[in-house]
């Protein structure tokens, strides 16, 4: 339910955004020099397109590297299944772990199907626990892609605040680095308003088991019931059974299927990525047209645009502040929390807020952190500004603990 809430007040926070910054773009183009404003355009709708056409590229590289993981989860996850620790827990039967013969062969079946996919279920999330190759390809992947998509959109944001300032200057060209690529503030934006990225890494990864198929297993039953070999000597039976199957299952494109389905929330958001960023072009190119074929006069659009400016803003700053006390305040409870509203706890101070030090206990840890306070009450005037703070609060903390593990990684491979 938080995820849903997070997500859909990001995406009607992205269209508010969206209202805001073309009526105006609108309202400001109105008030320039119209030949300049036509040149400027023109060379801004050049460097979109030029985006549009990497986007090819972009896309080609994220598809590569899905397949890359998929094939190394599916090369660890086959070497563990044909391993003989694997294969000796998955056919060694005793008496009191096979199913019982029933009055029905069917239903015996039934329960034999069953006990090896479950008994196979175990054997992965034993070995998934203990190595987290699915979870670590799937925070692997979430990362990449949302890297690379807020590097193209950075791209978009940069075109965008060249429509909109004061001084119209268009970026001659966007650093190859994705962490450059653009400032804080600018990952601020795009942080509140993307409408795609739900937190998808931090839901408990289910592990099934895979599936060869339900007539593939039946006939190995078939083919072994004919004598009542079952009833005869069950522990051997299902050794017997469970070796056939385990063989099937480690057929590569039978384990490929599952390793896709394990990561299936990553390709969603990759399918998302593909539809999103066009989507993202095309409305800035409609936008950049409606700009340079704008033929109404400076009252008309003032009187059109700038009230539903000033609505979507207002609108805008309500959602924040029901983001901030219904939706962000999920993330800590006051509870978890200790500090005192003292000098002696004071780290500093500004105009809007101060900064006190206090305690965080959560999952049994306890850490320093600061609390920024804010002075003034809660409004729909000063709650987009809060949530834009925190956003950045969470990057530069992102980034610290980046640097710090990419510094980790580059000692440790020095020191190898």
């Amino acid at each position: 339910m938080y995820f849903l809430l997070l997500f859909y007040s990001r995406w009607l926070d992205y269209f508010l955004s969206r209202i805001v910054y073309q009526a105006k773009a609108i309202v400001m183009n109105a008030s320039r020099d119209q030949d300049k404003v036509a040149t400027i355009l023109d060379l801004i709708i050049f460097r979109l397109i030029r985006i549009e056409e990497k986007q090819a590229e972009v896309m080609d590289e994220l598809h590569h590297f899905l397949k890359a993981r998929v094939k190394d989860a599916v090369q660890k996850l086959g070497k563990h299944l044909k391993s003989d620790d694997a294969r000796n827990r998955f056919t060694t039967w005793t008496l009191d772990e096979v199913p019982k013969a029933e009055s029905s062969w069917e239903v015996t079946k039934a329960n034999i199907t069953k006990a090896l996919n479950s008994r196979l279920r175990e054997i992965i999330e034993h070995w998934e626990e203990d190595n987290h190759v699915f979870s670590n390809a799937r925070q692997s992947l979430m990362q990449h892609f949302q890297q690379r998509y807020n590097f193209v959109e950075g791209q978009l944001r940069n075109l965008q605040g060249a429509v909109t300032d004061d001084d119209i200057d268009v970026p001659e060209s966007v650093p190859a680095d994705v962490q450059g690529g653009f400032s804080i503030t600018e990952k601020v934006v795009i942080g509140v308003s993307s409408p795609i990225w739900v937190p998808f890494g931090l839901v408990a990864l289910v592990i099934g088991a895979p599936v060869l198929g339900i007539l593939s297993i039946k006939k190995k039953i078939e083919d072994r019931s004919r004598v009542k070999k079952y009833e005869r000597d069950k522990c051997s039976f299902m050794a017997e059974i469970a070796a056939d199957y385990l063989h099937d299952v480690t057929n590569e494109s039978v384990l490929k299927a599952f390793v896709k389905e394990q990561l299936k929330e990553a390709k969603l958001s990759l399918k998302q990525i593909e539809a999103r960023i066009p989507e993202l072009i095309e409305a800035d190119k409609m936008l950049l047209v409606q700009l340079r074929d704008e033929r109404r006069s400076k009252k008309e659009i003032q009187e059109l645009y700038e009230p539903i400016m000033a609505k979507a803003s207002v609108i805008r700053g309500h959602l924040a502040v029901f983001a901030l006390k219904y939706i962000r305040a999920i993330d800590i409870g006051s509870e978890e929390l200790e500090w005192k509203e003292d000098m002696s706890s004071r780290l500093g101070s500004g105009a809007f807020a101060v900064v006190y030090q206090g305690k965080m206990r959560r999952q049994g840890q306890e850490q320093t952190v600061a609390l920024k306070v804010c002075s003034e009450v809660l409004d729909f005037k000063n709650a987009s500004v809060i949530m834009a703070e925190v956003e950045l609060l969470r990057l530069v903390v992102l980034a610290e603990f980046q640097r710090k593990l990419l510094s980790f990684f580059n000692f440790t491979a020095c020191t190898s």
